[in-house]
C-alpha cells in the first residue's frame, strides 16, 4: 500500500512540472519579443501598451497620429521561412509567413474612427495576414538570439520546409 502511495504521489507531481513546464514562458516572450520589435530599449519604444498571453501578443502603438493595435500570433508562425532583407529604404528587415492571424493590423484615427483600409500607404497591410515584417533595429545575431528563444517558447507549426 505504501508503494502505491509513492508511486502516485511521484506521479501526480511530475504530471504537474511536465504541465507546468509545457506552457510557453511570459516573461521569455516579453523579452524577446520586445527586443525584437524595439532593440535595446525593448516595448518602451514600440508600444504605449501591450500584453503578452502567451504566444499571443497585442500591442498599441501611435502612428502617424493614429492609434495602431497589432495582434501577432506565433502559434500560427512557419519559422523555417524567418528571413532577413535590405529594402529599398537601406534598412535590414525580419520577414516571417505563417496562417493567416500570425499578424493582424488595424489603426483607429483621433475620432475613434476605423481608418485600417488606409494603412496600404505606409506599406501595412491591414487586418488579419498570414506575413508579417519589421525592421531590425540591432545586430543580426543578437536580434537571432532573442529570435530563438522567441521560438523556443512558441514553437509554431512544424513544417519540414
Amino acid at each position: 500500500m505504501f508503494k502505491r502511495v509513492i508511486c502516485v504521489s511521484f506521479l501526480i507531481i511530475f504530471t504537474n512540472i511536465s504541465i507546468s513546464y509545457s506552457k510557453p514562458n511570459n516573461q521569455i516572450i516579453h523579452e524577446a519579443l520586445g527586443f525584437m520589435l524595439g532593440g535595446d530599449y525593448g516595448w518602451d519604444a514600440v508600444a504605449t501598451e501591450y500584453e503578452v498571453d502567451g504566444c499571443y501578443i497585442t500591442y498599441l502603438q501611435d502612428f502617424m497620429g493614429m492609434s495602431l493595435i497589432a495582434i501577432y500570433d506565433f502559434d500560427k508562425a512557419f519559422w523555417n521561412s524567418a528571413a532577413s532583407q535590405v529594402g529599398d529604404d537601406g534598412r535590414e528587415y525580419f520577414m516571417l509567413d505563417g496562417e493567416i492571424g500570425l499578424q493582424e493590423v488595424y489603426a483607429y484615427d483621433e475620432f475613434g474612427e476605423d481608418v485600417t483600409e488606409g494603412l496600404w500607404i505606409f506599406g501595412i497591410n491591414g487586418g488579419k495576414g498570414s506575413f508579417m515584417t519589421f525592421p531590425i533595429l540591432v545586430d543580426i545575431s543578437r536580434f537571432e538570439n532573442a529570435m530563438y528563444d522567441l521560438m523556443d517558447e512558441c514553437p509554431g507549426i512544424k513544417s519540414k520546409y
